[in-house]
Formats: structure tokens, C-alpha cells, sequence
């Protein structure tokens, strides 16, 4: 017991004796871990509005000119029973069109009723996209539907934009680490010269080198999870500010809550890989320097 105490102890006042290379291994190693989380939060983000999306479900059937609007109806209650169905004639739509322009309601003067096609609204709250997707191709085959629309453009370019993201992500994640420990690894190096004369007598008393180097890399732990720790504060304040705003922004926000955004397991590996991060770069100091003496 009493060992591993003297090896904290003497990584605590190795810490206390070098603030300058303390503060740059922290700060280096915080700023790694606040940039990963602000990634893996928006990314969590996405794919809950993602989610929310499936209580918003509303699907539209274009029809062509001259379709027969009830017997669509009735295909469609068909595809989809149970489901609230509204017709919309070309006349009602283009009234909610002039609705929706409000004051700019003047641009359609003139324009006839027929200007914009026929439809049935399907409702189906509750569901998910794939599920929305099978329901609209199946919508595609009623009598007269000239198009299917439940909001699949954006749906699909923010989904690709998430798998693109996730690749993107992982490889960005690669490569911040490994600089992340180079850089940490190059600033504890001037912490392991500066105590070079210790090691030598240590080393010519007979000390080994996982003697000497251990209190080492309790050092880089240390920092490690200071810094994360740092960066997950970081990120809690600042997703306390950031969030109300944007549910002010995305009426699909309002679902959004802390969990969604840095779920607790996520915080926690952003602390150990923090921690990590610390003790790879001070291993990577300590042996290159135990090797050339």
C-alpha cells in the first residue's frame, strides 16, 4: 500500500513543481476533448430531430389533372387504414396558399384554381422514417397519384449528411488523437529532461524502469482527466445555454434534452479517453527518454 502512495505522491509534486507544463498538457488535452464532444452533441442532435420527425408524419398525394379525387380517397383509406385521410381540392389548396402569403396574398391575383393539383393528406403520427417510406411507396400506387411528398428531401439529405458526418467523424477523431498525444508527449518530454539528473542517480542506484517511469505516467493521467473533466464541464454549460435557443429555432428541438444531446455514457468516455490520451503521451515521453540512457 504504501508504494503506490509514494508514486502518487511524487507525481503530485512533480505537477506542482512544473505549472508551465502542467497547464499546456491540460489545456491541449482539453481542447481535444471539448472539440470531440461538440461533435458527437451535434451529431446526437441530428439523429434525435431525426427521431422526432416520426411524430410529425404527414404525407401528401399529388394527383394528376382530372383524377378522380374520391376514388383516391377511398384507395388511399385502403393502403392505409386507420389513418386520418383530408381531401384538398385544387380551390382549397390554392386558399391555403394565399393564407400562408399573408400580406404577399396579392402575387396570385388572377391566378385560376387549377393552378395547383388535387391531393389526399394522409396523418400518421408516431411512426418512423422507414416506416413513412414503405407507406409512401405503397400511397404511389392509388389511382391518379401523380406524387408522393412526406418530406423526403430534407429528411434525405440530413441523413446522408449523417452517415457522411459519422465517417468524417471517425476520422477526424483518429487523427486528433494521435496529434493530440504527440503534442502532450513533446510537452511532458521537457518535464522528463528537466528531472533527467534524478532518473540517472535513480537508475545507477538500481531502480527500474517501470520504478522511475511510473510516477510518470500517473502524471499524464492525472492531467488527462483534469482536462476532460474540464471539457465535459465545458460542454454541460454550454449546452445549458445553447439549448433553449435552439429549440427557439426548431420547432422539432422541444424534444431535444440534455441525455439526447451528451448522454452520460459519452461523458464518461470522454473523461477515460481524456485520461488515455494523458497517460499514452507521457508513456510515449518517459520510454523514448529510458531508452537513450
Amino acid at each position: 500500500m504504501a508504494r503506490p502512495v509514494y508514486f502518487v505522491r511524487r507525481a503530485l509534486d512533480a505537477l506542482r513543481r512544473g505549472p508551465f507544463v502542467t497547464l499546456v498538457a491540460i489545456g491541449t488535452i482539453f481542447l481535444a476533448v471539448f472539440v470531440t464532444g461538440i461533435f458527437a452533441a451535434t451529431l446526437s442532435a441530428a439523429e434525435r430531430l431525426l427521431a422526432a420527425w416520426g411524430g410529425e408524419v404527414e404525407i401528401s398525394v399529388y394527383l394528376r389533372p382530372g383524377a378522380d379525387l374520391a376514388a383516391a380517397r377511398q384507395a388511399a383509406a385502403e393502403v392505409a387504414p386507420g389513418r386520418a385521410l383530408e381531401t384538398v381540392t385544387s380551390a382549397q389548396a390554392l386558399e391555403r396558399l394565399r393564407a400562408s402569403l399573408g400580406d404577399q396574398a396579392s402575387v396570385l391575383e388572377g391566378v385560376g384554381d387549377s393552378v395547383l393539383p388535387p391531393s389526399v393528406e394522409v396523418r400518421a403520427p408516431g411512426i418512423t422514417l422507414a416506416e413513412a417510406r414503405a407507406l409512401a411507396s405503397r400511397l404511389e400506387s392509388i389511382p391518379g397519384a401523380a406524387e408522393v411528398d412526406y418530406g423526403n428531401a430534407w429528411l434525405e439529405r440530413l441523413e446522408l449528411f449523417l452517415r457522411r458526418a459519422r465517417m468524417v467523424g471517425l476520422l477526424l477523431f483518429g487523427l486528433l488523437c494521435g496529434a493530440t498525444a504527440i503534442l502532450v508527449a513533446n510537452t511532458l518530454r521537457l518535464a522528463v529532461y528537466a528531472r533527467r539528473d534524478e532518473i540517472q542517480i535513480m537508475k545507477l542506484v538500481g531502480a527500474t524502469d517501470g520504478f522511475v517511469g511510473l510516477p510518470f505516467l500517473i502524471e499524464g493521467l492525472i492531467q488527462g482527466m483534469v482536462g476532460a473533466g474540464l471539457a465535459v464541464g465545458a460542454l454541460l454549460l454550454s449546452q445549458a445555454a445553447l439549448l433553449p435557443r435552439l429549440r427557439g429555432a426548431v420547432a422539432l428541438a422541444a424534444h431535444i434534452s440534455r441525455p439526447d444531446l451528451l448522454p452520460t455514457p459519452l461523458l464518461l468516455a470522454l473523461v477515460a479517453g481524456g485520461a488515455g490520451l494523458g497517460f499514452l503521451a507521457s508513456a510515449l515521453s518517459v520510454v523514448r527518454f529510458l531508452r537513450r540512457i
